[in-house]
C-alpha cells in the first residue's frame, strides 16, 4: 500500500476544492451586492469575505505559478495521510462558510452582524486548515548535490 502522494497532485487536489469552491462564493457574494442584499453595508460585507478566501487563493496561485516555471519535474511526494486531513479540513471550512453565507437570510440578525459573529468559529477554523495548507504549498525543494553551491572564500 503506497501511503505518499506526490506533492503536485497534492497541491493540485487542494487547489481544485479551493478555486471552485471558492469561485461559487464569490459569485454568490457578487450576485448579492449586485441585487443590494448588502444595502448600504456592502463595504462591510466584502471586508469580510475577503480575507476568508484570498489569502489562501492567492498563496496556491503564486506557488502554482512559479512551479509552473519551473523546467524539470517535481517528484518530492507527502504523506497521503497529511493531505488527506488537510483536504477534509479545507472542505469542512468552506462548508461552513458557505452555511454562514447560504443561512444568512433566515438568521434573526443584520447580515453585517452575522458576519462578524461568524468571526469566532470562522477564524480559529481557517487557521487550522491554513496550518496545513500553507505546509503543503511553501515546503522547499530540498537541493540536491549537484544543485549545492559551496560558500563562497573569503
Amino acid at each position: 500500500m503506497n501511503d505518499r502522494i506526490l506533492l503536485s497532485e497534492a497541491r493540485w487536489g487542494l487547489s481544485k476544492i479551493w478555486f471552485i469552491w471558492g469561485g461559487m462564493l464569490f459569485l454568490i457574494i457578487v450576485v448579492q451586492s449586485i441585487f443590494g442584499r448588502y444595502g448600504e453595508q456592502i463595504k462591510e460585507a466584502w471586508s469580510w469575505f475577503i480575507p476568508t478566501i484570498v489569502p489562501t487563493l492567492s498563496l496556491m496561485m503564486g506557488v502554482l505559478g512559479a512551479e509552473a516555471m519551473l523546467s524539470n519535474d517535481d517528484v518530492r511526494n507527502v504523506k497521503k495521510n497529511f493531505y488527506i486531513i488537510t483536504w477534509w479540513l479545507s472542505f469542512g471550512y468552506l462548508l461552513v462558510l458557505s452555511v454562514t453565507i447560504l443561512l444568512e437570510p433566515f438568521a434573526p440578525m443584520k447580515t453585517i452582524d452575522l458576519y462578524l459573529l461568524s468571526n469566532f468559529w470562522l477564524s480559529p477554523f481557517q487557521g487550522i486548515v491554513g496550518g496545513g495548507v500553507a505546509l503543503l504549498f511553501t515546503s522547499q525543494r530540498k537541493e540536491s548535490p549537484a544543485e549545492t553551491v559551496p560558500p563562497a572564500a573569503e
